[in-house]
């Protein structure tokens, strides 16, 4: 077999990170961070990162406010970010031998393949994360998105959770495109490279927020459960209490004793329901905003035998001027809820048990942040890396041979994970 030189490895390197960022339509969805750190092959990085307090703002007449008992406590939150999953791709060698330039390598039908395969399975991965990351989900959920008002509806719950209008994104079907097709305005391509074998990203506008149409929206799949109680009285919780997010995507989450969920019931991720009594909380506002909180099942749990089970949710149930002390204030600052539910109180699913649906999605940027780092290189047969400059990710390149079999070998790996930043700044959304 020919040598293969390292500027021949270059060109085979350069042109696979080419054709894979130009295919991962995904990267103008979200926020990216890149570590300094290398990751290891067999185990991945966690850092926390600071979430900073809210305080409540007090009103007085003729006079300030009397602080003589003290200001509010400044209450530091933070989220864990991982960085533990490694997509990849590999082929043999010998379509490579023969590339001599960058021409050859742009036209290698084994790059193409290989790198658009890449970044369509990591889109899928991003798109999965962002579209169930939410716990507020409006429409109904088996219903497609056919109109401009179901559009709106969705960007008014956005606004209702305190997002402005700075890089927002939305993700629809090819079929809401088409129902949608008087309401969506073509955008200009993003990198003057729109035909080939490039996948078109985000094509239009709707409502004046750049807008993805893809197949690659996930279909999800409910729990077994049936709609239940709450099993005990007073389980809210301070915003002290959970602040700092014991694992990754816990940050202001809590568990909660639900019954009646029906003998060995399942409640899946990213499952949605509601508690009677129980309406979301603007605390900038002040006020209740007039319909139930939504809440988001965090991790897959199943009921026991009498159909109990305790289950993560988010927002935590927070209520404004509980707790005593600096409780109070710090409680106001991140109200999530107008009262704490009463024992007994009805949950209500957001659709049918064991059901697929297929929501949309309407997010800005920092909903959702992919962190990446750079795999570290090999010890063993040739390895070099290629960072991509629209996104701060690398993809690493190993090629070995195998003295025995004779066999030569070409992998491409790239190291990234979609970590959910805020909840409340994404919604899903159906058709009304």
């Amino acid at each position: 077999m020919p040598a293969v030189t390292v500027d021949q490895a270059k060109l085979v390197l350069n042109a696979f990170a080419a054709t894979f960022q130009n295919n991962l339509i995904a990267k103008d969805l979200v926020t990216w961070h890149k570590y300094d750190t290398e990751m290891n092959d067999r185990n991945g990085l966690t850092v926390v990162e600071q979430v900073g307090p809210r305080y409540a703002v007090t009103q007085t007449t003729s006079g300030v406010q009397d602080l003589s008992t003290g200001t509010q406590d400044s209450v530091f939150g933070s989220e864990q970010f991982k960085v533990d999953q490694v997509f990849g791709s590999s082929m043999g060698w010998s379509d490579f031998v023969k590339i001599r330039d960058i021409g050859e390598a742009r036209e290698s039908v084994a790059i193409q393949n290989a790198a658009t395969r890449l970044a369509e399975a990591i889109d899928a991965y991003i798109l999965k994360t962002a579209t169930l990351a939410p716990n507020n989900w409006v429409g109904t959920p088996a219903n497609a998105v056919d109109s401009l008002d179901d559009f709106t509806a969705a960007y008014v719950r956005l606004k209702e959770e305190g997002a402005d209008d700075s890089d927002l994104r939305a993700v629809l079907t090819y079929g809401d495109q088409a129902a949608l097709a008087s309401n969506v305005i073509s955008l200009p391509s993003l990198d003057g490279i729109a035909s080939g074998i490039y996948r078109k990203g985000f094509s239009g506008e709707v409502s004046g927020i750049p807008t993805l149409f893809t197949q690659q929206l996930p279909t999800f799949t409910l729990g077994t459960r049936t709609n239940g109680t709450v099993n005990g009285a007073s389980q809210n919780v301070n915003y002290k209490a959970v602040a700092v997010s014991g694992a990754p995507g816990q940050y202001m989450t809590q568990t909660i004793v639900l019954a009646g969920l029906g003998a060995a019931g399942t409640v899946k991720d990213g499952e949605v329901f509601t508690i009677a009594g129980v309406n979301a909380y603007d605390n900038r506002l002040g006020a209740s905003l007039g319909r139930l909180q939504q809440f988001r099942v965090v991790g897959d749990f199943t009921a026991d035998g009498a159909g109990a089970a305790t289950v993560r949710i988010f927002p935590a149930i927070i209520v404004p001027g509980s707790g005593t002390g600096g409780d109070i204030n710090v409680n106001t600052a991140h109200a999530t809820v107008t009262a704490a539910p009463a024992n007994g109180a009805v949950v209500t699913w957001l659709g049918t048990a064991n059901t697929a649906y297929k929501p949309r999605l309407l997010m800005q940027k920092d909903a959702v942040q992919v962190n990446t780092a750079d795999l570290i290189m090999p010890a063993t047969g040739i390895g070099m890396r290629k960072s991509l400059t629209k996104v701060p990710l690398s993809v690493r390149m190993w090629k070995n041979s195998n003295f025995a079999t004779g066999t030569h070998d070409v992998r491409f790996d790239v190291a990234l994970s979609a970590n959910v930043r805020d909840r409340r700044r994404a919604i899903r959304f159906t058709g009304q």
